[in-house]
């Protein structure tokens, strides 16, 4: 029999068949999926707003995500009033309760793809704060009768949660390894997933591509690459994109200098827990998770890692397709894909 030498993921292929293992994919034939499909118009526009949030509910047997988009509000950027005030909260800021935001910028749920990985995210909106407020405009000392609304980042140093922007919040009914697939515009960003409970941010495990980053002659010769690949995307574990970051960088910073970065976020989730995964100050595509119960974060490494190089048989047609989240996906899945122990582009 005829064989052919290539890359296998062990860990993936054995993820990928068990049975227990569940799985979500925002990708549906490269169209929006139905979750998403049912809240926009023919122009892609979310129908679904109100009080400037756009929201979108989907899951699996152990897991529920909503899915949360908001847009600034229409005419506030030159201190317009399309906004409802409450009672005062500081005299001395001159902010008022945000009872409500009136209208709002289009959201728009949409796919897109970079470097052969489909996502999802709110087109042009959405920069996550854990505080909204209406804040009245002085001049020179005087009010103006005219607010604007005034919001607070999240900071991992004091906690909170995302009241506004675009984030997803993940619910898990049983104890189990949680990854979710991501894409992020700009991987030097911070990125958090919050504990529902303490409000606090908590570690994770991060694995993928950071645009710029490709196999080298050191990886080819250390066993993890072919010479055919030198010089293409290099996809990263966790201890390797850790090594990336400056001396500046936080825990929190999942890529390296400005650049895209597209790959998996890994969490021990708890029984009943609710999380929160957004980005500090900017916007994080979502691709789909898996959750393995009864697993811990470090068994559902995608394995890239430890790719080795092997024989493998003849290719079967009808064999089982993944992606590199472990997903089972089928042929119309646009993207980096395994089949047979071969990884490709199938376009």
């Amino acid at each position: 029999m005829k064989k052919i030498f290539t890359l296998i993921s062990v860990a993936l292929v054995a993820m990928g068949v068990n049975a227990q293992t569940e799985s979500y994919s925002a990708i549906t034939n490269s169209a929006l999926s139905s979750e998403y499909a049912a809240v926009v118009g023919s122009n892609g526009v979310a129908t679904n707003v109100s009080n400037g949030s756009s929201k979108v509910n989907f899951g699996t047997t152990n897991v529920t995500v909503e899915a949360v988009g908001s847009s600034d509000p229409a005419d506030l950027a030159g201190g317009g009033q399309d906004i409802t005030i409450g009672n005062l909260i500081s005299e001395a800021d001159h902010t008022y309760e945000l009872v409500s935001i009136n209208s709002t910028k289009d959201i728009k749920w949409e796919a897109k793809n970079q470097g052969d990985i489909d996502f999802w995210y709110v087109a042009g909106t959405g920069t996550p704060a854990v505080s909204m407020v209406a804040e009245e405009i002085f001049s020179d000392g005087t009010g103006t009768g005219t607010y604007r609304v005034k919001v607070t980042a999240f900071d991992p140093a004091t906690g909170g949660e995302p009241a506004s922007g675009l984030y997803y919040k993940i619910t898990t009914a049983v104890d189990g390894a949680l990854k979710v697939g991501i894409w992020a515009n700009k991987g030097n960003r911070t990125t958090f997933l919050v504990d529902g409970e303490t409000k606090q941010a908590i570690p994770y495990l991060v694995e993928g591509y950071i645009n710029g980053q490709n196999y080298s002659e050191d990886d080819v010769t250390a066993g993890k690459a072919t010479a055919e690949q030198v010089g293409k995307k290099k996809w990263l574990t966790n201890d390797e994109i850790v090594a990336l970051r400056s001396a500046s960088n936080s825990e929190w910073v999942i890529g390296a200098g400005n650049q895209n970065f597209w790959g998996n976020v890994i969490i021990d989730a708890k029984a009943g827990k609710t999380y929160w995964l957004f980005q500090g100050n900017s916007q994080i595509g979502f691709q789909g998770y898996t959750f393995a119960p009864g697993k811990t974060k470090e068994e559902l490494v995608t394995g890239i890692e430890s790719v080795k190089v092997v024989a493998a048989a003849d290719n079967n047609a009808d064999a089982p397709i993944y992606n590199l989240a472990g997903q089972k996906v089928s042929k119309n899945y646009k993207g980096v894909v395994v089949q047979n122990g071969k990884k490709f582009v199938q376009k």
